[in-house]
């Protein structure tokens, strides 16, 4: 782990087990657009291969649909991953700034609170969420994006995009980590999930123990640090 300074997490479905509440809120966000009613066994199929933009019913405006799902999106039955805590623990006592981020629209504070409530607010030194990023002057450049938000973090902390890791659990985390210029380590419990960024290029695992050893014994730095960051 030589050279990591800053650990970026995603929170949903990375650190904590929310998938009921993500069906949740998307059932939510069908009902509001005229959608009918979806099982959460064609959802979970949909999830797990990365199409549940097939389910957002034809003619709605996408990104609409997926703002209201940001912001409907709460916690109601999330409950951490095991080894979140001992993850995060066994960062921050090796001296790594932890942050975690979410596409969620919600105020950050809201995070915290559940982080309080599971025992890991100790162990992360900030907490960002889609709601914060216009109040920072930032954009997301397409819905899930946190491009902007991980080169923002890589400045505050005064750390070069090499000395960064973002670990998080779908496409569009690979895809802002790459146009960011930081490392993406993927963590998915599911199979068809792994396969679906293993086939993007991605160093996948299936729970955040085997991404710690990873952290620890296998992350390497392919470029020093005044190199150019090639996606």
């Amino acid at each position: 782990m030589l050279g990591l300074k800053l650990l970026i997490s995603d929170y949903d479905l990375t650190l904590v087990d929310s998938l009921l509440d993500f069906y949740e809120a998307f059932s939510t966000s069908l009902r509001e657009f005229g959608g009918g009613p979806v099982s959460f066994e064609s959802f979970y199929e949909h999830f797990k291969s990365d199409r549940l933009e097939e389910l957002v019913p034809r003619g709605v405006n996408s990104g609409l649909f997926w703002h209201f799902f940001r912001s409907s999106y709460s916690s109601r039955s999330t409950r951490p991953y095991d080894f979140a805590g001992e993850f995060l623990r066994l960062l921050k006592s090796v001296g790594v700034k932890v942050v975690v981020v979410t596409g969620r629209f919600t105020p950050s504070t809201s995070i915290r609170e559940d982080l309080r409530r599971f025992g890991l607010d100790e162990y992360v030194d900030e907490v960002y969420t889609a709601y914060d990023i216009p109040a920072l002057n930032g954009v997301e450049e397409r819905v899930f994006d946190k491009t902007w938000l991980i080169k923002w973090l890589v400045g505050r902390f005064g750390v070069e995009p090499c000395e960064a890791v973002y670990i998080g659990d779908y496409t569009s985390d690979l895809e802002s980590a790459l146009r960011a210029g930081v490392r993406f380590v993927g963590v998915a419990r599911e199979p068809e999930r792994r396969r679906v960024l293993e086939e993007k290029g991605a160093r996948v695992f299936s729970d955040l123990s085997e991404v710690f050893t990873y952290l620890f014994t296998g992350l390497t730095l392919e470029q020093p640090c005044n190199a150019r960051q090639v996606p």
